[in-house]
């Protein structure tokens, strides 16, 4: 066994053989402090015990004392991912010279081919100077490209809103309610989720990407078909119709549309589905649906039997005049240009574009959009709020407004409600899409693998239709809740005497002209701002 000598001056001698490492002390007096000093230049020495070193100093003279051995000349370290090998020196620096270095970089190269590194080895460091202690990327691979989730995009079904437009004498109330579309037309598309590419570890072997997921497309195929073409799958309509979402599905439901007037050639109408009349409805007709109802005509109408829709919203583009109290029902809103002898019963709000003349109406919220909008006789009872610019006339006609109040501690607590239930609604949304995402992973799957898949997506896909009503019923609460008070009537320009207010059975008579002005009930007192 060959003794290479490491360092020697007067007072020890460090050596090595093999690869352990060893001290003789020669005399006393020897610092060990200055020991540290002297070892921290040979990082390639790797202390095993401190303990020997001091017992080597205090016993001196003291022969052959084992503490430490040689590290590897340099380490080689592959990241756990493949992706990045790496290198440590540890050499004397004559080692490390210029002179020695082609026989380095032999070693350096056969260490790599010994531990299988054969991709995107890169050594033009080890023509520069070389630290030892310090890392070297010396091959590096080539990370995977994860493929690309699918891209949805879906019809927009439009929250409707009255438009209110005075240009001259020429006044304009109009609105989209239904969303028309004909067989052909556009209701969505997906581009479909990329495989991904695949990469390569320093060792050359393939690291398979992670696919993306495809996201499926919900919609009903009755009434919709989809179309596969260069990675993208488009939804078309099959039928004429009106877009929806039913069950959590994209739908056309039933659409009938009326090229003209209802009038004795079609006689009442009552359809189950959606209506549009292009014209008006002559007196004496009905038309009745189960969705929404669009009269579309510029002529308002007369004296017709009554229109009802039972879970949906109304919309006149005319307006009603009539000789006698016609009326229109709707589970949802009604919109209209103006009311003359009507009564209107809505779950919802009424907007009235420009006047309501001798009418009755029942609603959550009474809105009439004008600015120079106004009521005039008749009875006006609404749950929460009713706005208005001008109430009452210059002939002073009787006119009754009611606000039969809320209570703001339950609708409170109702909109705290629905907030928690939501969120509790989201959390389950995002278990089961985790699940879904689980499910992805396995290719192929088994029968019962798919039927589980099936019935997740189902339960999601209901799950966002039941959030999105929840939400809407949020959005109206938390509009309910900008109320001032309990119940508020808003006259937002003028008020003429022999008006009647009524907020939560408060009565108050309307005697001499007013300008603006805002009435609400708080804690059972009428405030006025």
């Amino acid at each position: 066994m060959e003794r290479k000598i490491i360092f020697e001056n007067e007072f020890l001698l460090v050596y090595s053989i093999d690869k352990d490492v060893y001290i003789d002390t020669l005399k006393k007096g020897f610092p060990v402090d200055e020991l540290n000093n002297i070892l921290s230049s040979y990082p390639y020495i790797k202390i095993t015990s401190f303990i020997s070193l001091r017992n080597a100093i205090a016993q001196a003279p003291k022969k052959s004392e084992k503490f430490g051995e040689l590290k590897e000349k340099f380490l080689i370290e592959i990241s756990k991912d493949g992706l990045v090998a790496t290198i440590e020196f540890n050499l004397p620096s004559e080692e490390l010279d210029m002179k020695n270095r082609k026989k380095l970089i032999r070693e350096v190269e056969n260490a790599l081919s010994e531990k299988g590194i054969v991709w995107g080895v890169n050594t033009d460091f080890l023509n520069g100077e070389i630290q030892n202690g310090k890392k070297y990327v010396i091959a590096q691979g080539i990370p995977p490209l994860n493929g690309r989730d699918s891209i949805i995009r879906l019809y927009e079904i439009k929250e409707p809103k009255p438009s209110v437009s005075e240009l001259g004498k020429v006044n304009f109330y109009d609105m989209q309610l239904i969303n028309r579309v004909k067989v052909g037309d556009w209701l969505g598309e997906r581009i479909e989720a990329t495989e991904g590419v695949p990469g390569k570890t320093v060792t050359g072997e393939e690291i398979k990407p992670i696919k993306g997921r495809n996201f499926p497309l919900n919609y009903d195929k009755n009434s919709i078909q989809e179309i596969f073409d260069n990675y993208k799958t488009t939804l078309y309509s099959k039928i004429n119709g009106a877009v929806n979402i039913v069950n959590g599905r994209l739908s056309v439901s039933n659409h009938l549309e009326i090229d003209g007037d209802v009038n004795p050639s079609t006689g009442n109408i009552k359809f189950d589905g959606y209506v549009t009349i292009k014209g008006t409805i002559a007196d004496g007709f009905s038309v009745e649906a189960t969705r929404d109802i669009e009269i579309l005509g510029e002529l308002g109408l007369g004296n017709i039997k009554g229109i009802t829709s039972k879970e949906g919203s109304i919309f006149i583009k005319g307006g009603v005049s009539s000789k006698r109290m016609v009326e229109i029902n709707a589970a949802k809103n009604v919109f209209t240009k103006y009311l003359d002898n009507a009564v209107i019963t809505c779950g919802g709000k009424v907007h009235i574009g420009y006047y309501c003349i001798n009418s009755n109406i029942y609603a959550n919220e009474v809105i009439v959009d004008s600015s120079n909008g106004q009521i005039i006789g008749g009875n006006i009872k609404a749950k929460i709020k009713v706005t208005v610019p001008i109430l009452g006339s210059e002939i002073e006609r009787r006119t009754q407004v009611e606000v039969t109040g809320f209570n703001r501690s339950e609708l409170n607590t109702q909109f705290e409600n629905l907030q928690q239930r939501i969120e509790e609604l989201r959390k389950e949304q995002q278990n089961l899409q985790r699940t879904i995402e689980r499910l992805n992973e396995l290719n192929p799957l088994t029968p019962s693998q798919y039927e589980e898949y099936r019935r997740v997506l189902e339960k999601i896909f209901n799950l966002r239709e039941t959030i999105k009503a929840l939400e809407e019923e949020r959005k109206n609460i938390a509009g309910y809740l900008k109320t001032r008070g309990e119940g508020e009537i808003s006259i937002t320009k003028r008020v003429y005497p022999n008006c009647v207010l009524i907020l939560k059975r408060n009565i108050i008579e309307i005697k001499t002209p007013q300008l603006a002005t805002t009435y609400y009930v708080y804690h059972g007192d009428i405030k006025q701002v």
